[in-house]
């Protein structure tokens, strides 16, 4: 089974490609804002240097946020229409899951925190699950804490348990805090900041695909609303008060 694997909930977007669970190649970009030119040409420079074609595609795997909301409109219209020309099937996970699965060993609490500007974070914690469970979806992990967006320590000082892996661009961001509020908890820098495509192509084989009706109703997974929306629904409250008024 050949995978293609996209994200673009990030900054740095990526793809990757793995045959049977066994990865084939990755390609990086850059800017949000270009994200829909250099997702399709990374996409065809993976396939071209795996000697494969969009035909030769066996799953998609998309990351559906939280994240950049434009990156990730781009990404899932990008992944439907390949879905819609080639009906291939399609799995997704969220952004915030696929940070942790990666550092998630037997018993390891991990919370994954992606920056969200204005001081805020994207962030859940989670442990590994059940051997059941993953054996029915290969990316299974059991929710301690929903995904969620608020100023870190506020976040933090919610949760009953004490994470001991943090992961993500926004624990990078607040590294500092973390090091001194969690002095034993291991902090993961570098490429493992970001959502690893390569990860995903390398278990989308063992994750159920979606119906097609689930696929056509996809939407990204934003958490909170966007810029634009917060602005509609605070016009909207203030009309509100004003007829209450």
């Amino acid at each position: 089974m050949i995978t293609l694997a996209l994200d673009t909930s990030h900054p740095v977007g990526s793809v990757s490609l793995a045959r049977d669970g066994e990865p084939l190649g990755s390609e990086t970009f850059r800017e949000p804002s270009t994200h829909l030119v250099a997702l399709g040409h990374s996409v065809a420079r993976l396939l071209e240097s795996s000697a494969l074609t969009p035909a030769g595609i066996d799953r998609l795997a998309v990351v559906t946020g939280p994240g950049s909301f434009t990156g990730l409109r781009i990404g899932l219209s990008f992944a439907k229409g390949l879905h819609a020309a080639r009906h291939i099937p399609m799995v997704t996970v969220n952004a915030l899951q696929l940070l942790a699965l990666p550092w998630l060993a037997p018993g390891a609490r991990v919370c994954a925190m992606i920056d969200a500007r204005r001081g805020e974070v994207y962030a859940a914690l989670y442990e590994r699950a059940s051997t059941e469970q993953l054996a029915a979806d290969a990316s299974a992990a059991h929710e301690l804490a929903a995904p969620g967006a608020q100023a870190p320590a506020v976040w933090l000082a919610s949760l009953t348990v004490k994470p001991e892996v943090f992961v993500g661009t926004g624990a990078f961001a607040h590294r500092e805090m973390l090091r001194a509020d969690y002095p034993a908890a291991m902090l993961v820098e570098g490429a493992g900041m970001y959502p690893s495509t390569s990860h995903l192509a390398s278990i989308a084989h063992g994750m159920p695909p979606l119906a097609e009706s689930a696929v056509r109703s996809l939407e990204p997974f934003y958490v909170r609303a966007s810029g634009a929306e917060q602005v509609r629904l605070r016009a909207h409250a203030r009309d509100t008060e004003g007829r209450d008024g």
